[in-house]
């Protein structure tokens, strides 16, 4: 059996959304893993700088901030220009970053949907698009780079009070498929992570108050009792992303404590 199964040692990554969230925690643990650079993007120049400085004392690797808006397509090509004038390849793209917002369909606004698809599966996709002779340059068939797609639970389960938010994610795991057929001759394996209930910034009113009947009530509905944690989502990515998870490919892993099976 090969030696450090679960070594990122020397990667060079890329985590769209990474100042807070499901992507710090996989910054988190790519850096822990032996990444050599992680690069993290977010819209908040603040909150990327607080989390850079964090991470860095973790590890030896080097974590990099790059303040980004990947809310359109002209956001997504500036952070593409950025990472070329840094890397000549990457061997770990991480599409996280992605909104939530209420949309039932009785109130639902087009301003809405628009702004939900461009985000959460329009930039996605063509990041990946752009950044595919990068992911490719250093690939071999011993050691394939990686593309994540962050999907949700949302996506296997009938959510009405969010139906932008889960048709962008259903369509972003049938992508993953779609793309890691496309793109396997090249040694890009490409997976999607589908999350349940998480403490992050999304889910913060739902748990702030651990005391809340509500939260308690939660918590007794999901069968693992409980939200998932840093270690829950980094452990996946990590495993993912490092030899350990080299045949995955075309994959969706619900990582969601069993939730989507109370529905």
């Amino acid at each position: 059996m090969e030696k450090n199964l679960y070594s990122m040692k020397g990667k060079v990554c890329l985590i769209t959304g990474g100042s807070t969230g499901l992507g710090s925690y996989i910054a988190h643990g790519f850096l822990a893993a032996g990444a050599s650079r992680v690069y993290i993007t977010a819209r908040s120049k603040d909150n990327l700088v607080k989390k850079k400085n964090e991470l860095e004392k973790i590890s030896d690797g080097e974590c990099i901030a790059i303040k980004s808006d990947l809310s359109s397509l002209d956001g997504v090509h500036k952070l593409v220009s950025e990472i070329r004038a840094r890397e000549q390849h990457i061997d770990v793209l991480v599409n996280n970053a992605g909104i939530g917002l209420g949309t039932p369909i009785k109130t639902m606004k087009v301003e809405d949907w628009d702004r939900t698809m461009e985000l959460n599966t329009k930039s996605p996709i063509f990041l990946t698009q752009a950044l595919l002779d990068m992911l490719s340059k250093n690939a071999t068939l011993e050691n394939p780079s990686r593309v994540i797609f962050i999907s949700s639970v949302a996506a296997s389960i009938v959510v009405p009070s969010v139906l932008a938010y889960s048709a962008s994610k259903k369509m972003l795991e049938h992508l993953t498929t779609q793309l890691a057929l496309a793109v396997s001759d090249d040694f890009i394996r490409v997976n999607a992570i589908a999350p349940g209930r998480f403490y992050s910034e999304m889910t913060r009113r739902a748990w702030q108050d651990p005391n809340a009947e509500s939260f308690k009530a939660e918590l007794k509905k999901i069968p693992a009792h409980r939200y998932g944690d840093e270690n829950d989502m980094a452990g996946v990515a990590v495993m993912l992303c490092s030899r350990a998870g080299a045949y995955f490919h075309g994959e969706t892993l619900n990582l969601d404590g069993g939730y989507r099976l109370t529905f």
